[in-house]
């Protein structure tokens, strides 16, 4: 079902739900009826399934039941007693809270919660306990064994210390299940399927009531007392996104399988925010990154004097997108990479390998926890490890950290069983190291059997080595400096430079668009090739509307879908979406050849279409096999029946203000009207019931062609066999029907029939149409006939054949897809990347932008450069944006010239909108994209990019605002090369005034030295002089200014163009004004301004 259908019928269900609540005695609709109603299949509804369970749904008159029935449900474990049982009228509430269980949650501080106060029973609940020998637990295999703190092995099945009255009961099948699980899984919170709810039990119950804001229940277990909450299982992913991505818990599931003819219960899936798949709640234009960290001392062991900024440590590093297969891996040199490297992947959860970072502290971590069986202290005995917390490398306080200790190496190297991918001439061993952990990581959390194809998927083919040194490197202040992402006051897309310039019409594109805005290419030879694109398609308006039409309607989202395929979480509408995927891959390919019949032999145009067109992989022949055997009409069919039940419900929920009975038949007619439809446009003669709806057309298999035709004659037969009967007995009051509780029965209406019909002695078949009495009501009678239960038998019989057949043929469809996995996604990679230079072409139409000169050089020529961000936000005020121009060269003999501009300028006179133009358009160049300058604008390749704009306090880390600001200009200082440009806005200004012209005049010389581009701006205007008054310094130093005017009332206007100088104007008063300081205040500064000025001799 498609998610909206779903959540539209969720919706109008508890609509109903709760107005019934209200209404008449005999209307209160039961949640289990419910969780019937909304969750029998996200992919399916069966429209006559969901009328007979909302018609059944009126059957339970809660007001009507007494205490015994009440608790009688509870000790049923039903999924029903997920609501509490206490009357609508108690006034009273008593305060459930329970202290058998140890509490092993950890709370905000990272800290165990204490164990809550044992239960105080109500007095009118007095009975005598008896006392309880403690039950003999069947020994434990080794499997289910866990280690505590302390070392001590702890056996998951022994039943969990009990209150002083009930010292050891003993819990039935299901509370053992939890207590087990809930040992072998710590720290999480443990969720277990229990028929159509997931529930919580014990301590975690009323902390999982809390959070989720449901209602807190109890049960008896063992003669206790046990606290419960729970939620349908269509509620999982709306409670899976609050626990796991805005509370930053891990969720165990625990589901229910049934083997042997018994339900049993086990884990078989941790969640935690890294390893999402496919849930509806994540961000499908983002990826979801897992992030794997691993390191080593260069050259030996680690001494016991040796500081972390030595540059002597090694970090490894792997991220993964379960979601999508998104894999690479990198290495960096020192703990600075690696925390840019973090920053600049955007990961969800970062994953420490315990086995080579100390974990000290891991106890006082947030979000931390050990999957193994070893301790911390255990593996803090095994080996040296370097010291490190992560935490202080993570700069997005919501990224969820996890320590890890990876099993130690298995002697059985299989496939199934080794989680290490083939070795690549590329990857570093740090680099396998990493990934070992990772993968093990993920096979500690997947524990699904279904799952295991993902591993062996991921150990088929090698991760992407991503080298450093072969991209823009951006810090991860820069990132959050220059709004790529984000931006910073609001941590909204809307204003940064990826919703500015995002033109992409597929989730896939867009996702590598980010990417690419915050991992810029230094290869001169691939952004020729991407910029040589965008101006084809720039030019050729019609083919990149036709293309990007192509994209938004056919090319899907391959890669999260073959993931899907891979974890066995599939339907039929994702093969489909293979199939037209390919058939945009081909289309794309047809569009392209097409153009390409329009231009010369021989042109630069031409050639760059022939060697896109000949990257692409020729799937067609997959493409037909599915076409041919899905039939999309009958999944077309279903989902309108879908919708249009859903708007029914939603029908039925407005108006059920009325009496239950009008009600129950609303909703015993929904669905009907839409079956009726489909069968009269099918028109089906001589036929009973319904069609089949035949996912794999019958014609794509001989075997499926003939056991349809064997359901067809059977269907004949039922369809000649009512109207014998009809004939027989007279009238069109009778039909053969399928009635749940009854089986294939005969329908009659208003009539009773004898059980020997009239005419058997003439007619010679008394014997087959005799009839039984099944059931009766006031108006309708059913009967048991042996030949129509035989021949429904033989319906049934032969359905069920003919969905085993199909459930064969999807999974050999769903084989060969996975056979043309890796062609898949390179040609899914092809159709991204189309797409992000589309959406290039498309923004440099819009925004008039121009094609840039690069070059190996370290010069920068920009000609009017521009901020789209600003420019957007002034047109949509009525306001224009000044342009401004930048030379960045080195110094001509006759001294003019510099890499090295000085800025200054009042507040808010573009200073700051200047800088972060220049740093953004050079962004963009290097990602392949035209940029917001006039054409001729030259840009020397840029290796990295430094931002010191803006600066707070680290109040976490004991950090002043004048800290972290050195910080960052110690960083730049120590890693800037001739070939980094440097944005340097206001160095020095929170400290005293002369500190802050000391610091930035040394700054300033320092970058001068390295010979980097550097725009410095800043209000010291001391620091201008300092630098005149020394020739050596001067050399290769440019000073520019921004200027206001001063109209006739008083005001001022802000020119914002630069002019060679200095200005020794911040205008800060007038700023104030605007600001609207009372008067009172600026007067007093006025004054306090002149007074100063008179002492120290300034105009």
């Amino acid at each position: 079902m498609r998610p909206t259908t779903f959540a539209c019928v969720a919706r109008a269900s508890r609509t109903i739900c709760d107005i019934h609540c209200d209404v008449a005695t005999s209307s209160r609709v039961t949640l289990s009826s419910y969780a019937l109603l909304t969750c029998r299949s996200q992919r399916a509804i069966d429209a006559s399934r969901l009328t007979t369970a909302m018609s059944r749904s009126f059957s339970i008159h809660p007001r009507r039941c007494n205490k015994k029935q009440s608790e009688e449900a509870l000790a049923e474990g039903s999924a029903s007693t997920a609501a509490p049982v206490t009357k609508r009228r108690t006034k009273r509430s008593t305060t459930v809270e329970y202290d058998s269980i140890s509490t092993q949650i950890l709370g905000a501080d990272g800290k165990p919660l204490p164990a809550l106060s044992p239960l105080i029973p109500p007095a009118t609940r007095n009975r005598r306990t008896k006392a309880r020998t403690k039950p003999v637990s069947p020994p434990a295999s080794d499997a289910d064994t866990t280690t505590g703190s302390t070392g001590a092995t702890k056996h998951a099945s022994d039943p969990a210390p009990t209150s002083d009255l009930e010292p050891s009961p003993r819990w039935p099948p299901l509370a053992a299940s939890v207590l087990s699980d809930m040992a072998r899984f710590p720290s999480t919170i443990l969720l277990t399927r229990v028929g159509g709810f997931y529930e919580s039990y014990f301590h975690q119950a009323p902390l999982l009531s809390s959070i989720l804001s449901i209602k807190l229940a109890i049960r008896k277990w063992g003669g206790q007392e046990v606290p419960m909450a729970g939620f349908p299982i269509f509620q999982l992913e709306k409670y899976l996104k609050i626990l796991v991505l805005e509370k930053n818990l891990l969720v165990a599931i625990s589901e229910e399988f049934r083997e042997h003819g018994e339900i049993v219960r086990r884990v078989n899936r941790v969640v935690s925010p890294g390893t999402l798949i496919d849930e509806k709640f994540l961000d499908p234009f983002q990826n979801n990154f897992i992030v794997g960290v691993s390191a080593e001392v260069k050259g030996g062991e680690k001494g016991e004097e040796e500081e972390e900024g030595d540059g002597r440590l090694r970090f490894g590093i792997a991220w993964l997108d379960v979601g999508t297969a998104d894999f690479n891996t990198a290495v960096c040199e020192d703990l600075k990479s690696l925390r840019d490297e973090l920053a600049r992947i955007g990961g969800r959860e970062v994953v420490v390998d315990a086995s080579t970072i100390d974990v000290e502290g891991l106890k006082a971590a947030n979000h931390t926890q050990d999957t193994t069986s070893s301790t911390v202290e255990d593996v803090a005995e095994r080996r040296d490890r370097v010291k490190l917390d992560i935490r202080d490398l993570v700069t997005d306080p919501s990224v969820y950290i996890s320590h890890f200790q990876p099993p130690p190496p298995s002697s059985d190297t299989s496939e199934s069983t080794s989680p290490l991918p083939p070795p690549s001439v590329e990857m570093d061993p740090l680099e396998s190291l990493t990934v070992q952990s990772l993968i093990s990581y993920l096979r500690a959390r997947l524990l699904s059997p279904t799952t295991s194809t993902l591993f062996s998927s991921l150990t088929l083919t090698s991760p992407s080595h991503q080298a450093l040194s072969s991209s823009m490197q951006i810090d991860a202040h820069t990132l959050a400096a220059l709004e790529i992402r984000s931006t910073s006051n609001t941590t909204s897309i809307r204003g940064s430079l990826l919703s500015t310039i995002r033109r992409t019409v597929s989730k896939g594109g867009t996702r590598l668009l980010t990417q690419w805005l915050c991992n810029p290419s230094i290869s001169l030879s691939t952004i020729e090739a991407r910029l040589d694109l965008v101006e084809l398609l720039l030019k050729r308006k019609e083919l990149r509307e036709d293309l990007r039409g192509v994209l938004r309607q056919g090319a899907g989202d391959v890669s999260r879908v073959l993931q899907k395929l891979v974890t066995r979480r599939n339907d039929e509408q994702d093969l489909l979406e293979v199939r037209d995927s390919i058939g945009a891959m081909n289309r794309v390919k047809e569009l392209m050849a097409t153009e390409m019949g329009f231009m010369q032999e021989g042109s630069k145009e031409k050639e760059v279409l022939q060697g896109l067109c000949g990257k692409f992989n020729d799937l067609s022949d997959l493409a037909a096999k599915l076409g041919d055997a899905i039939d999309e009409r009958v999944i077309a069919a279903r989902l309108e029946r879908q919708e249009n039940l859903a708007h029914e419900v939603e029908g039925v929920a407005s108006d059920l203000r009325e009496s239950g009975a009008s009600a129950r038949s609303k909703i015993r007619n929904l669905g009907s009207k839409s079956n009726k439809t489909q069968q009269e446009e099918e028109g089906e003669e001589g036929l009973w019931g319904d069609s089949f709806e035949h996912l794999i057309r019958p014609s794509s298999s001989k075997l499926l062609t003939s056991l349809t035709r064997q359901y067809q004659s059977l269907r004949r037969s039922a369809f000649r066999f009512e109207k014998d009967f009809q004939s027989t007995y007279g009238g069109n009051f009778i039909s053969l029907r399928f009635v749940m509780g009854q089986g294939y029965v005969i329908h009659s209406r208003g009539k009773v029939l004898p059980s020997t019909p009239p005419n058997a002695s003439t007619e010679g078949e008394g014997e087959d149409l005799t009839v039984h009495i099944a059931g009766k009501n006031r108006s309708t009678h059913t009967y048991y006939s042996s030949l129509w239960s035989s021949l429904g038998s033989r319906l049934d019989q032969a359905a069920k054949e003919i969905s085993a057949v199909e459930a064969i043929e999807l999974e050999t469809l769903r084989q060969s897809v996975l056979t043309h996995a890796s062609r898949l996604r390179t040609n899914a990679k092809l159709l991204d990347q189309i797409d992000v230079l589309l959406g290039f072409a498309q923004a440099a139409e819009e925004y008039s932008l121009s094609r840039p000169i690069l070059d190996d050089s370290t010069d920068m020529n920009i000609l009017s450069a521009r901020h789209l961000s600003v420019e957007l936000g002034l047109l949509e005020r009525g306001r224009l944006f000044t342009p401004n121009s930048l030379s960045l060269t080195s110094p001509a003999p006759q001294g003019a010239g510099g890499k090295v501009h000085v800025i200054t300028g009042p507040n808010m006179g573009g200073k700051s909108t200047f800088l972060r133009s220049i740093a953004l358009l050079t962004i963009l160049a290097q990602c392949g994209s035209f940029i917001p300058a006039l054409p001729n604008s030259r840009l020397g390749l840029v290796d990295r990019i430094f931002t010191r704009i803006g600066a707070n306090d680290d109040v976490f880390r004991d950090r002043s605002t004048f800290m972290v600001e050195m910080s960052e200009v110690g960083e730049i200082l120590n890693r800037a090369t001739e070939k980094s440009l440097v944005i340097a806005d206001e160095i020095g200004r929170g400290t005293s005034n002369l500190t802050g012209i000391a610091v930035g005049f040394a700054t300033l010389e320092t970058l001068r030295e390295r010979g980097c581009r550097t725009l410095f701006a800043s209000h010291f205007y001391e620091i201008c002089d300092l630098v005149q008054s020394q020739q050596d310094v001067k050399e290769g130093v440019e000073f520019w200014a921004t200027d206001v005017e001063e109209n006739e009332v008083g005001g001022i206007v802000y020119s914002h163009v630069l002019r060679p100088g200095v200005n020794r104007e911040s205008y800060g008063l007038q700023v104030a004004r605007l600001a609207r300081l009372p008067d009172s205040t600026l007067k007093i500064a006025e004054e306090t301004l002149a007074s100063l000025k008179a002492k120290t001799g300034q105009p």
